[in-house]
């Protein structure tokens, strides 16, 4: 595809500096435009290695341009729809990007998008292992961040992956919002539940960010909907999709013949039998469902075969993600950082057929957490409040002992919790000071277990 000359990138976080370092080795025009401080670390640690490389980097960018100097503007999924830069590029009839966008347009390798409200971290690595089971080179990028796998943004992996190798992509919504010719080989929505209410107005504008995923798919292409999940439905996915969509039912209930699906207890995969225990080795149903999403979306390139089967047999988990850290005394310890939503944490609890001390905090966003205040008070299990906020969870949840900080509530969990029992951070809300992402929580939790474990698996 032609690619304009003159790019504006806003933003020198992961994509931005991806699209700048991607842009340079193309031979483009650029300037990076950041509104951080110039003083501030991560403004200078980017500038530094923008520089290395000879590319202009703007800080303390007071958020306006003009229109003349550039031919595109590509944006890091942070930015607002409504930003002065993006309007203004836009009344000037600009193409506006985001950097999913740009590294489809850059690509020679077909793409494997996979997007929604939770799981798509873990469907995202299962079918990049599947991929190259079924004998594709194959490049983990996208959103995904933190997983404890080879990630790089789209972009990066766009550059360098060759038309027979394969981009297995993570795509978040926010990125889904400026890719007019996007398109991926197979994609899907894994789900889609009431979530960034802090960016979306409604949970039907959710929806449609999500399922903007399917908008440039071409006959040939392939869509796997899980038909169990409530949202998006299959009418959905057909309305937008122009290729095949093909379903898969954990349950066994729902699915068309021939699909991934359940049969009396065990997992249908490409017409294998298997027990789902056994095959997939973090054998909770959410985690069977994004096997057998993940087995599909792969089995586009090819059958994953034994080799497949052994991958999901052999697969450890994500960081930060139902993390299985060890057990001390009896008491497994469980990271589960990434949790965020109301839906993921009841998958999550559910999951984990232990009596639960739970690490709970964080930001809602706005969302619902009364099902979960219902299922705490009807599980047994013990909650532990963390953060700055714990005053709206204690009126979700009911009375619960409140912590200033995590450390303390881990604490408090440990000496509670005996023998068959788990420790779990299950924050159920986004990271709060002092954590800039779920990573740095996660990181703490584990620090703070190794200190209880001595480091025993």
């Amino acid at each position: 595809m032609d690619l304009p000359r003159r790019i504006a990138v806003l933003g020198m976080g992961v994509s931005g500096i991806a699209v700048a370092e991607a842009a340079k080795a193309l031979g483009l025009d650029l300037i990076v435009f950041d509104e951080r401080p110039n003083d501030s670390l991560p403004a200078i640690r980017a500038s530094d290695r923008l520089a290395a490389l000879g590319i202009e980097a703007v800080t303390a960018w007071h958020g306006k341009l003009d229109p003349d100097d550039f031919d595109a503007l590509i944006l890091s999924p942070g930015f607002p729809e409504h930003h002065p830069a993006i309007l203004a590029m836009s009344a000037a009839g600009k193409p506006i990007w985001g950097e999913i966008e740009f590294g489809y347009r850059i690509a020679k390798a077909p793409i494997l998008a996979i997007t929604g409200t939770n799981g798509k971290s873990t469907t995202t690595v299962l079918a990049w292992m599947l991929a190259e089971a079924a004998g594709r080179k194959a490049h983990l990028c996208g959103n995904i961040s933190g997983s404890g796998y080879p990630e790089a943004a789209l972009s990066t992996a766009a550059l360098t992956a060759s038309a027979d190798e394969v981009l297995v992509a993570e795509i978040s919504s926010f990125q889904l919002a400026f890719a007019p010719t996007f398109r991926a080989l197979a994609s899907t929505v894994t789900n889609v539940t009431p979530d960034h209410f802090d960016r979306h107005p409604s949970f039907e504008h959710y929806c449609e960010a999500k399922l903007r995923l399917f908008e440039n798919t071409r006959e040939g292409d392939v869509a796997v909907v899980n038909v169990d999940e409530p949202k998006p439905t299959i009418e959905d996915v057909r309305a937008r999709h122009a290729g095949r969509v093909c379903t898969v039912s954990p349950s066994g209930a729902r699915a068309s013949d021939g699909a991934t699906a359940f049969r009396d207890g065990r997992m249908l995969l490409a017409g294998r039998e298997l027990d789902p225990m056994q095959t997939v080795s973090l054998g909770t149903a959410h985690n069977v469902a994004n096997a057998m999403v993940a087995w599909e979306l792969a089995s586009v390139l090819g059958d994953p075969g034994q080799a497949g089967v052994q991958a999901l047999a052999d697969f450890p988990g994500l960081a930060h993600r139902m993390e299985r850290l060890g057990e001390h005394s009896g008491v497994l310890f469980v990271n589960n950082s990434m949790c965020t939503n109301p839906a993921a944490f009841l998958a999550s609890s559910r999951g984990l057929p232990r009596p639960q001390h739970i690490l709970l905090g964080g930001i809602t966003k706005g969302l619902d957490f009364r099902p979960v205040g219902e299922y705490l008070r009807e599980s047994g299990h013990k909650v532990y409040l963390f953060g700055p906020d714990t005053q709206s969870w204690q009126a979700v949840v009911g009375p619960a002992p409140s912590f200033e900080s995590m450390e303390s509530a881990f604490d408090a969990a440990v000496r509670t919790a005996r023998s068959g029992e788990a420790v779990f951070l299950c924050p159920g809300g986004a990271s709060a000071e002092p954590y800039p992402s779920f990573r740095e929580r996660g990181e703490h939790f584990r620090e703070l277990v190794a200190a209880v474990t001595g480091g025993e698996g």
